[in-house]
């Protein structure tokens, strides 16, 4: 059965609701993992919450604090899930940034970036746009393991049992994820397995409301949950990988695998108003958010009109922006950078230069569609977690562009995610690329007040800020915040995200005079989508998933 969604974009999210139901019950209730509280693009609850991009991985998360489990249960259940029911934004060959704040305030960090292959020569590199050959060591699997071990308290096995049910019965496929398979049909159909999984029989790309189920992902992750996560770099799962890249012309090799783990993020701190905010740096970008916010901080944003706030806020970015190319091609130890980039003697001297209306010279040279240095994908995805005690999750994960590689290792079903081949610059044996992903919290008084992150490329930054100046400036409801228009600065060009009635976008005449130029693109993901949530001091709290991806659900446990 090929039944379509509808595609008015106002019944859309209610019509997709009842379409999960509908399919559930004829698939013998496969994809429904229980009741839920509130449950929709915004939620509200008291017990704790999970903001995703997917219905059923928000499903899968809430099940999951409903059986007792705490945030890093529910998140790591929720990341599985988006690897079973996002294939096309994460996976299982993909890479994962992850940010823990304790409910005793303590906050640490989980980067499983892809790691560069040791055996890898960027001098006899092929450019290529997908492939074996853009394959790294994936970093997702070890991330969410450690994660769970570090701070779950829940078995894998429990945690990982929503997503094998998702992968093994299938579930409705969104609207949005089938465009995405669409529109990347010519290069999955260029390799066998991916061909196999991803594409109907006859080669044609799958219907929105078309039935997905993967049985072999289904089998790796059940080997995940028996074994644990080292079968997918030591075991069986990790031979057939190593096999399969090493018949195919991958850098990537068995010692490669084996030899892979998670690490520590560097977590940054800084300040804004009333928040504390906790980030991490290096392979992430939480310290460049940080930074502009704390420029912001000591600019009078509130004597400011409103298109003058934002061009300081355009301005704050791209010197930002600017201290983030200078600190990683610099020397300096990674540690070093953080804590420079991060500091309020930073802060001070760039806001100092805003104020003074010093020339704009910030930024880093042009290059891409944003202006960015490096061509980074808006292909992404993030969850937020917060339970009833306190504990706090903000976890992003990625495959690169769409599909990432688009290979699928024979009888695995997952895609592996596009690192090298120029995607990501130039890069080394060992090296982690960078990347703006930007998982973040919040603190005021000394609880959690946000957890938030998002896909989008260096927008996640531009739409991070602007969501805390309109939240805690313009005091506005956070559903508000993420669904006023956004722009994003660079200096190839500011682009502004058009409004609804068709008037010019605010801040863009104010960006015109200062020198820039404008660009104005229709509403959509390329300016980001967060998924956030806000905790009020009585313990209430608002999940938000970004008006821009139509297929993102927060919700709470049954209490």
């Amino acid at each position: 059965m090929r039944a379509r969604l509808p595609r008015d974009g106002r019944v859309r999210r209610r019509a997709a609701a009842i379409w999960l139901c509908a399919a559930a019950a004829a698939c013998g209730g496969a994809p429904d993992v229980g009741p839920v509280a509130e449950f929709g693009m915004v939620a509200r609850a008291s017990g704790g919450m999970v903001v995703s991009g997917s219905e059923p991985a928000t499903r899968a998360g809430v099940s999951i604090l409903e059986q007792g489990g705490n945030a890093v249960d529910a998140a790591v259940a929720s990341a599985f899930a988006l690897a079973v029911a996002e294939p096309t934004q994460s996976g299982l060959g993909g890479r994962t940034q992850a940010l823990v704040r304790l409910p005793d305030g303590r906050a640490f960090g989980i980067d499983a970036t892809t790691t560069v292959p040791r055996s890898y020569d960027p001098d006899a590199a092929a450019d290529a746009e997908d492939g074996y050959a853009v394959i790294a060591v994936p970093g997702t699997v070890a991330g969410l393991g450690h994660l769970l071990e570090e701070a779950g308290s829940l078995p894998l096995d429990r945690v990982l049992e929503p997503a094998i049910r998702l992968a093994e019965t299938g579930f409705p496929l969104s609207e949005g994820e089938a465009a995405r398979l669409a529109s990347v049909r010519d290069r999955i159909v260029l390799h066998d397995a991916a061909r196999s999984v991803f594409l109907a029989p006859d080669e044609t790309p799958y219907e929105p409301g078309d039935t997905l189920r993967q049985p072999d992902l289904a089998g790796v992750l059940r080997a995940i949950a028996q074994d644990g996560p080292r079968v997918f770099y030591e075991g069986w799962v990790g031979n057939q990988i190593a096999e399969d890249l090493a018949r195919n012309g991958s850098w990537v090799t068995a010692e490669d695998l084996a030899t892979y783990a998670a690490a520590p993020s560097i977590v940054v701190r800084g300040r804004f108003g009333d928040l504390d905010l906790v980030g991490s740096y290096i392979p992430a970008s939480g310290a460049t958010t940080i930074e502009a916010l704390q420029i912001l901080d000591r600019v009078p944003l509130g004597s400011l009109d409103p298109d003058a706030r934002a061009l300081a806020v355009g301005r704050a970015l791209l010197m930002a922006f600017d201290d983030r190319e200078t600190a990683w091609n610099d020397e300096r130890a990674p540690v070093d950078d953080a804590a420079w980039i991060t500091s309020a003697e930073r802060a001070l001297e760039r806001a100092t230069e805003l104020v003074g209306g010093a020339p704009d010279d910030s930024g880093g040279p042009g290059g891409g569609e944003d202006g960015s240095v490096r061509p980074e994908a808006a292909h992404t995805t993030h969850l937020s977690v917060v339970d009833a005690r306190g504990m706090a999750v903000a976890l992003t994960q990625s495959l690169g562009p769409t599909a990432g590689s688009r290979v699928v290792t024979p009888g695995l079903g997952f895609l592996y995610a596009t690192t090298l081949g120029g995607y990501l610059g130039p890069l080394q044996p060992g090296d982690r690329p960078w990347s703006s992903q930007s998982p973040l919290i919040a603190e005021q008084g000394g609880r959690t007040a946000y957890v938030m992150g998002g896909a989008g490329a260096r927008r996640i930054i531009s739409a991070l800020v602007q969501t805390l100046v309109r939240v805690e400036a313009d005091s506005l409801p956070i559903e508000q915040a993420l669904a006023e228009p956004r722009f994003h600065p660079s200096t190839s060009g500011w682009i502004f995200e058009q409004t609804e009635d068709a008037v010019e976008p605010r801040g863009a005449s104010a960006a015109r005079r200062a020198g820039y130029e404008v660009v104005v693109r229709p509403t959509g993901t390329f300016f980001a989508r967060l998924n956030v949530i806000r905790i009020d001091p009585d313990g209430r709290m608002t999940g938000a998933a970004d008006p821009r991806w139509i297929w993102g659900a927060a919700s709470g446990p049954v209490r």
